[in-house]
C-alpha cells in the first residue's frame, strides 16, 4: 500500500507529519482514560472492595469519572479514525477532498461502530464466545471502511463479510496479536510492583498506543488489499458520496 495521494499532495513528510500528531493524542486520551478508570473505581468503593490502591486519581465525583471515560472514549475513536484515515490512500485525516459533513459523517459513523461493535462482541462472548469472536473479527475491517470509504454502516458491513471470506485466519491473527500486547502488559504489571504508578501507566500507555497504531495500519493495509482483490470492485473513487449522509 502507497502512502501518497497525488491529488492532495500528501506524500510521506505528510503522512508522518500527520501521524505524529494523531500518536500524540492518543497517548494523551490514553493516559487521561487510564486515570479515569482509576478515579471511578476509586471514587464507587470498588477499589476499597478490591483492596486495590489507586495512586494516579484526579478530583472528580463518580459521575463525573463516568462523563470523562465516555468523552475520553469518544476522542480515542476519532483519533483511531483519523490515523485509518491517514494511512488510507486516497484520504485525509481532516477530510481532504471530501467536504466538511462528508467528513463529519465519517467520524459519526466510525464512533457508531466502535460502540456498537464493542457492546455486541461483549454480549456475544458472553452468551455463546463465537459469535462474539465473529463480531471482533470483522468489526476493525467495518471500522476502516466507515471511517475511510464514505459507506454506509449496513454496506460496510455487507461488503466486509464478503470480502473478508478467505481471509478470516489472517484477520483474525493481526487482532490477536493487537489485543494479546497490551493484555500481557497488564498481567505482567499485575504480578508486580517493580515499577511505579506513574511509570506503569507511562508504559502501558506506550505500548497500548503502539499496539493500537500498528493495528490500524494493518488492518488498513488489509481493507486496501481486499478491496484490489475484490471481484468488480473499484476503488477509482473510495469516497461514495451518496453514502456520506446515511448512518
Amino acid at each position: 500500500m502507497t502512502l501518497q495521494d497525488s491529488s492532495g499532495g500528501r506524500g510521506l513528510d505528510g503522512v508522518g507529519s500527520r501521524l505524529a500528531v494523531l500518536v500524540v493524542a492518543l497517548l494523551a486520551v490514553d493516559a487521561a482514560w487510564n486515570v479515569l478508570f482509576n478515579t471511578l473505581l476509586v471514587r464507587s468503593g470498588l477499589a476499597a472492595r478490591m483492596q486495590v490502591v489507586y495512586d494516579l486519581t484526579l478530583p472528580l465525583t463518580t459521575l463525573g469519572a463516568v462523563g470523562g471515560l465516555v468523552a475520553a472514549g469518544v476522542a480515542g475513536v476519532a483519533v483511531l479514525a483519523a490515523m485509518a484515515r491517514v494511512f488510507a490512500p486516497d484520504t485525509d485525516a481532516l477530510g481532504g477532498g471530501e467536504t466538511p459533513v462528508e467528513t463529519v459523517f465519517a467520524y459519526g459513523r466510525a464512533i457508531v461502530v466502535a460502540v456498537v461493535g464493542v457492546v455486541a462482541a461483549g454480549i456475544g462472548l458472553a452468551a455463546l464466545v463465537v459469535p462474539g469472536l465473529v463480531v471482533l473479527v470483522h468489526l476493525p475491517l467495518v471500522f476502516v471502511a466507515v471511517a475511510t470509504d464514505g459507506e454506509s454502516i449496513a454496506t460496510a458491513v455487507d461488503r466486509t463479510w464478503t470480502r473478508a471470506r478467505g481471509n478470516r485466519a489472517r484477520i483474525a491473527a493481526i487482532a490477536l496479536a493487537v489485543v494479546a500486547v497490551p493484555l500481557a502488559l497488564v498481567v505482567v504489571a499485575t504480578l508486580t510492583a517493580l515499577l511505579s504508578p506513574a511509570v506503569e501507566l507511562a508504559v502501558g500507555v506506550v505500548v497500548t498506543a503502539a499496539a493500537a497504531t500498528a493495528g490500524v495500519a494493518a488492518f488498513t493495509g488489509i481493507a486496501d488489499s481486499l478491496d484490489d482483490t475484490s471481484t468488480g470492485s473499484s476503488r477509482t473513487d473510495r469516497v461514495n458520496p451518496t453514502a456520506s449522509g446515511r448512518l
